[in-house]
């Protein structure tokens, strides 16, 4: 463990003078340094993740079971209450008991509640699923997006439904084995998720090149979809509007269509073009927030990485802590801006939730501890204690809490309007007239919302109807 623990030190200290070096000298020698400074900062980051043990360095970047509740997840009341959400989520590296490790860093995917999967499509499609769906096991009520490494004519593929998504489609206590595990692989294959894609060579592909069966047990499995076989999951839930969800679709269904009947293959890249980067592109094309480039310079790549835990974290930080009482600083920034112009919505709202779900046990297959990687400073540890502060903080993951906390937000907000004061400011010339208007109607719009939630909540609690749980 000691020596362990003196190695990864040793590793930190090369890698801060990697940095150290690598920008002393591109100060000095200018634009013909960019290439190099590149380099270097890919053999920081390889050393700090790829040679670091979780004993030393690499466990100050891991979310922990002594470091927070395992276990969030929204009420099932819930999904009788907002028709359309989008859920961004991280998940942990997996550790099989019969194959080995996974990368450190996890994978990003996303859930969205209103999409389904296209079964007419020749490739992984979606489409607006027929009806807003109030129970989680309903066929239309989404679909799971995970953008695989090997695909070569598409970026991602769909997963119907939320319990084939997240659970592999286990109850609760039932136990993984491999049979269930066979079983769900032959499901997958029959559901048509792998349908239309291609895919680049893997290694330790024999010659005749590997059957789907075992991309799925192999690649698909626990990555793509039942990823709580073998991960931990980590997810940001954000209501959306009924627009704002046609915009994802749209933007989901043109970046696979690029790759299925254009001529580019799509070459997955850690640095440039991960999964993090297709789906908060995604986002980003509902104006939620800004997008990240997946072409830029080998050097201005290192400011556009897209790490799976720091969008989780990014999006928890926007959907629960984003400054909404001040519709000046809104207008000053584009994605806001545009979000409260074109669709009415603001990203930091009600029904902003984050959930956290462990690794199915009992399980014979993986190992089930609770985990999740962040790229960070090892000093300041920002990210990895945020995420802690957000998931044990009751406002963020308890609806009922959420809803009272923008009741009260709403209220201050709409307290301290004056009105008539903004009347006469208006017609002594201000650039903010119609979007002060704009603005206030929209607090007023979600504080109706916020009580109609609450006393609907009220009810069913007084009057519970069964509602099925996660």
């Amino acid at each position: 463990m000691r020596r362990r623990g003196t190695l990864a030190l040793a590793r930190l200290t090369t890698a801060r003078k990697l940095l150290r070096v690598g920008f002393n000298r591109a100060s000095q020698i200018g634009e013909h340094a960019i290439a190099g400074v590149f380099a270097l900062l890919v053999a920081v980051v390889t050393t700090l993740i790829g040679g670091c043990s979780e004993d030393g360095v690499m466990s100050r970047f891991m979310l922990t079971p002594d470091r927070i509740i395992v276990e969030r997840r929204p009420e099932p009341v819930y999904d009788q209450l907002i028709p359309y959400y989008v859920e961004l989520c991280a998940t942990s590296q997996f550790r099989s008991k019969l194959k080995g490790d996974g990368g450190v860093a996890g994978h990003a995917v996303m859930y969205i509640k209103g999409a389904c999967k296209d079964e007419q499509a020749p490739y992984p499609q979606l489409r607006r699923c027929r009806a807003a769906a109030t129970e989680l096991d309903d066929p239309e009520h989404g679909a799971g997006v995970s953008v695989g490494r090997w695909f070569r004519n598409v970026n991602w593929v769909a997963v119907p439904g939320y319990k084939l998504f997240y659970r592999g489609n286990l109850e609760a206590g039932e136990r993984l084995t491999e049979a269930h595990f066979k079983a769900t692989v032959r499901h997958v294959i029959d559901r048509g998720v792998y349908q239309g894609v291609e895919f680049h060579d893997r290694p330790r592909t024999s010659s005749t090149g590997p059957s789907l069966e075992d991309f799925v047990a192999e690649e698909g499995i626990g990555t793509d979809l039942a990823l709580q076989f073998a991960r931990s999951v980590f997810c940001a839930r954000l209501p959306v509007t009924e627009q704002m969800l046609e915009e994802v679709i749209a933007f989901l269904n043109d970046k696979n269509r690029e790759y299925a009947e254009g001529e580019p293959d799509y070459q997955w890249s850690v640095w440039a073009d991960n999964c993090a980067h297709t789906l908060r592109n995604a986002l980003a094309a509902a104006n939620i927030w800004s997008p990240l480039s997946v072409r830029a310079v080998k050097f201005l790549q290192i400011f556009n990485l897209a790490v799976p835990a720091n969008e989780f974290v990014n999006l928890a930080e926007l959907a629960t802590e984003g400054h909404i009482a001040d519709y000046r600083q809104i207008q000053q920034d584009d994605p806001r801006r545009d979000a409260l112009h074109e669709f009415g919505w603001l990203p930091t709202r009600h029904g902003a939730l984050l959930k956290t779900l462990p690794v199915h046990e009992p399980n014979d297959l993986y190992d089930t501890r609770f985990r999740l990687f962040t790229l960070q400073s090892p000093f300041r540890m920002s990210k990895t204690q945020h995420a802690i502060a957000l998931l044990s903080d009751e406002r963020f993951v308890n609806l009922g809490a959420n809803l009272r906390y923008f009741r009260d937000q709403y209220d201050t907000i709409l307290a301290a309007h004056d009105e008539r004061a903004d009347a006469l400011a208006s017609v002594r010339g201000t650039p903010y007239r119609r979007v002060g208007r704009l603005y206030y109607n929209y607090i007023k719009t979600q504080r109706a919302e916020v009580e109609s939630m609450l006393h609907r909540i009220s009810a069913t609690e007084s009057n519970p109807t069964g509602a099925k749980t996660e």
